[in-house]
């Protein structure tokens, strides 16, 4: 079963787009989300906004602000200090254990995803927080949904901390 009804509309929030259930607005224009497409081991993404960046690559540092959702309740999120005190998840991308990485599911809906871009990716339990949940909020063996948006985009072996010749490749 996917997540995609309550929490879309939690996400929209997250995302900065408040609107009706399944409608999101950027300034006065109405977004739709896009269909739901499954990829690898379960995860669904919906593209909410299409970015025009550059796209990750194993390797390439990357930049991200998401919100954690069970059920449609916000569990976590990135976006806590708000406005400019709001600090993006910086991880390798690729990276799927130890130091440096960041949830699998996330990173298997993000393939693809441009710097800009905002998605809805539904992580099943095995590849989320399998038979120990996420206490206190997420049960065992949950699934759970993602509203992620791909804010920065390093490609492997340059410096992190300058800029790309292209637009929208740091937030740094």
């Amino acid at each position: 079963a996917l997540l995609l009804g309550a929490a879309a509309a939690a996400a929209a929030l997250a995302l900065g787009m408040p609107g009706e259930a399944g409608a999101y607005s950027k300034g006065k224009k109405k977004m739709q989300p896009g269909p739901p497409v499954e990829v690898e081991e379960g995860v669904v993404y919906r593209e909410v906004i299409m970015g025009d960046g550059n796209s990750p690559e194993p390797g390439d540092a990357v930049a991200v602000h998401y919100s954690l959702y069970y059920n449609g309740i916000e569990v976590e999120t990135t976006r806590d200090g708000g406005g400019l005190a709001a600090r993006p998840q910086g991880f390798e991308f690729g990276v799927m254990r130890g130091p440096g990485s960041f949830n699998n599911g996330v990173q298997i809906g993000m393939k693809g995803m441009m710097v800009g871009g905002q998605r809805l990716i539904t992580v099943p339990p095995a590849l989320a927080f399998g038979e120990k949940g996420l206490k206190p909020l997420i049960p065992p063996n949950a699934t759970v949904e993602f509203a992620v948006s791909l804010m920065s985009c390093k490609k492997a072996g340059t410096n992190v901390n300058s800029m790309l010749g292209g637009k929208k490749s740091s937030v740094f």
